[in-house]
């Protein structure tokens, strides 16, 4: 994102207001400089020095926002080795959606807040060359057949309903996908998998250098809200890191594509 924009952002989102408030004093004492050089028949030159002596003043307050803005960013959505006790602590998924690149790999077990929240986030960062691959847990395998431990896995997540529940987001995928531009289909691709899942994870931009792993554990009877949250990059730790990468990508390649599932 261009510097412009990202500042135009920043100031429709109320950030930064001090940077914004001293550029624009500058601009406007910048003017009134050389509206009264001119009426007080001041020689040009000092009003040109004192005017732009202002301007540049002005023009640091406004970089100073922007470094402030790309700071937040590799804070808030590039960074990794961090703890999070709760997805309270989190930065919202949207923002971290919206700071992707090029690529964001989901997997989760049922991924209610993404089908029911995100979907319209993904769609328009899909019309920017942003590939999303959507994996979610499948109540059937292959053959159609329901899973002989969905029951279960509903237990220990807190949804005694879970299978109707992943069936109901399916199928609202599905109808949803269908519905996007080819450039969108093209760019969001969606697949189910039959195996138990022991983690959500969220792969965001793995193949630059800036990619990070977000990985929220499943825990036994602790409510999704409570679970404890880790991010890694390949700095942290390159072993690790490339571990959860190359795993998911192979769970990916398992899966069952959304067009092919019997529901």
């Amino acid at each position: 994102m261009g510097f412009l924009p990202r500042i135009a952002r920043a100031v429709r989102a109320r950030r930064y207001p001090d940077a914004y408030t001293g550029c624009l004093l500058a601009i406007l004492v910048t003017v009134l400089e050389v509206v009264s050089g001119f009426t007080q028949n001041r020689k040009w030159i000092d009003v040109l020095f004192s005017a732009t002596v202002v301007l540049l003043l002005g023009l640091i307050a406004l970089a100073t926002a922007d470094i402030r803005i790309r700071q937040n960013t590799v804070l808030n959505g590039a960074r990794g080795g961090l703890l999070f006790t709760g997805r309270s602590q989190l930065p919202a998924l949207g923002r971290q959606l919206q700071g992707a690149h090029r690529t964001v790999e989901i997997y989760g077990l049922q991924l209610g807040h993404v089908v029911h929240h995100m979907l319209p986030t993904i769609a328009d960062r899909a019309l920017s060359d942003c590939h999303f691959r959507l994996a979610l847990l499948s109540p059937v395998d292959a053959n159609g057949d329901k899973v002989p431990w969905i029951g279960d896995m509903g237990a220990v997540h807190g949804f005694p309903n879970l299978e109707d529940v992943l069936r109901a987001n399916l199928a609202h995928l599905r109808h949803w996908h269908e519905g996007l531009t080819p450039k969108q289909r093209r760019n969001i691709e969606i697949r189910a998998y039959p195996v138990i899942p022991t983690a959500s994870v969220i792969l965001f931009d793995v193949k630059k250098h800036s990619g990070y792993a977000h990985v929220e554990p499943i825990l036994h009877t602790l409510p999704p809200m409570e679970r404890p949250t880790f991010w890694i990059t390949e700095k942290d730790d390159r072993k690790l890191f490339h571990l959860l990468v190359d795993h998911y990508q192979e769970l990916w390649q398992q899966a069952i594509a959304l067009p092919d599932l019997a529901l």
